[in-house]
């Protein structure tokens, strides 16, 4: 089965390095697995306000969009299967 596994850099409640880092090590070079690493973004996939998850009311209560790019990956992503 095809796989796409996305994270935003600032996301305070999924750890780059540790999950998306180990998912990356665990399945790299798997021609069914892609990976998109969101520079800026939070664990919506939002522009990341806040660095510190005790703000993290604030910084979901804030509104603001998904960006063009996340949403025309998975689309691309999506449609090339």
């Amino acid at each position: 089965k095809p796989v796409l596994i996305m994270q935003g850099s600032c996301d305070l409640q999924v750890n780059v390095e540790r999950d998306f880092g180990g998912y990356k090590k665990l399945l790299d070079g798997r021609e069914n697995v892609e990976f998109k690493l969101y520079e800026g973004l939070n664990h919506c996939f939002v522009p990341a306000i806040y660095d510190d998850i005790s703000k993290a009311t604030k910084e979901f209560s804030t509104e603001r969009h998904i960006g063009d790019d996340v949403i025309y990956d998975i689309a691309e992503w999506i449609l090339s299967r």
